[in-house]
């Protein structure tokens, strides 16, 4: 186990092995958690990596401020932002029900905060929307790029996720750095951090709303190359029976780290999902990965 950094670290090991639901997948899972946003809730990590603790057994309910319960009792249910088309984090079953790691994180959080958890699974770009409005009380997990600090503070990371660049097997080999992708067309979510990525390489991108339609791309030569975060990339890339035509090519060109948003003025919120995910141990978020990434 690797603690140096405090968070749950996925790596894909390989783009051909297989996963659950005809997803493939070796993978190694460095873990414990991240401090939360201390005790007097009023002041968001700005580097949400950057205050390690030691991983804290499961303690049961957290010990929230006079204040906290009450606003938390007053709210009753947490309205989340969820994915659509993120797994194995996050996405849908056939009943359209939130599913995957962060739905799992986030119903340990309901239960330690004796609180309902409602997911509304929606695009991406919806989702930042629907914080920025008020329509959610938080998301299902986001990175904090600098670009998003003018409206949301960030909890602790709970997971960490490389970012890969994705071409055919036939432009793999020439693809090895961003400065390679310069003179195609870069498949990119819409206001995904892969979107940030390639606008600050000056790359010229082709913008889609979801995963699915950037491994689309690829695959029929709309664009040359995408910028994804890799474990999802390679998810839908086996899903559709892709994997002898696209694949993750080069290095990593980024790790993101996924925390949990809230709307920037709501310190009371921050400060009681950072008390909660402290009661959560790094066993538990190692379990709830496991079973997501578990071979058939």
């Amino acid at each position: 186990m690797d603690h140096a950094k405090g968070t749950v670290r996925i790596w894909w090991a390989g783009r051909c092995a297989r996963w659950p639901v005809a997803l493939a997948a070796a993978v190694v899972v460095a873990a414990a958690l991240l401090a939360g946003c201390g005790s007097s809730g009023t002041t968001a990590s700005e580097d949400a990596g950057s205050t390690p603790v030691s991983s804290p057994a499961a303690s049961g309910a957290p010990a929230l401020t006079a204040e906290e319960q009450a606003w938390l009792t007053d709210k009753g249910t947490l309205r989340i932002g969820a994915f659509n088309d993120y797994p194995p984090f996050g996405f849908v079953d056939d009943d359209g029900e939130a599913i995957g790691i962060a739905a799992d994180y986030w119903r340990l959080l309901g239960e330690r905060l004796g609180v309902g958890i409602e997911f509304f699974p929606v695009q991406f770009a919806d989702q930042l929307e629907g914080l920025k409005a008020g329509t959610y009380d938080s998301l299902q997990g986001i990175f904090p790029l600098e670009s998003r600090k003018e409206w949301f503070a960030f909890g602790p990371s709970y997971l960490a996720i490389p970012t890969r660049m994705f071409a055919t097997a036939a432009d793999a080999a020439a693809v090895t750095s961003l400065d390679s992708l310069g003179g195609m067309k870069v498949a990119v979510v819409q206001d995904d951090s892969g979107q940030q990525i390639a606008d600050d390489a000056g790359l010229e991108t082709l913008v889609v709303p979801g995963y699915p339609d950037a491994v689309r791309a690829v695959a029929d030569a709309e664009a040359g190359a995408a910028i994804l975060d890799e474990l999802v990339g390679v998810y839908y890339v086996n899903q559709f029976g892709l994997s002898d035509q696209v694949g993750a090519a080069g290095p990593a060109v980024d790790e993101g780290q996924m925390t949990l948003p809230v709307q920037k003025d709501n310190a009371t919120l921050l400060s009681i999902l950072g008390k909660a995910q402290q009661t959560i141990g790094a066993d538990e978020v190692e379990a709830i990965v496991a079973r997501w990434l578990e071979s058939e």
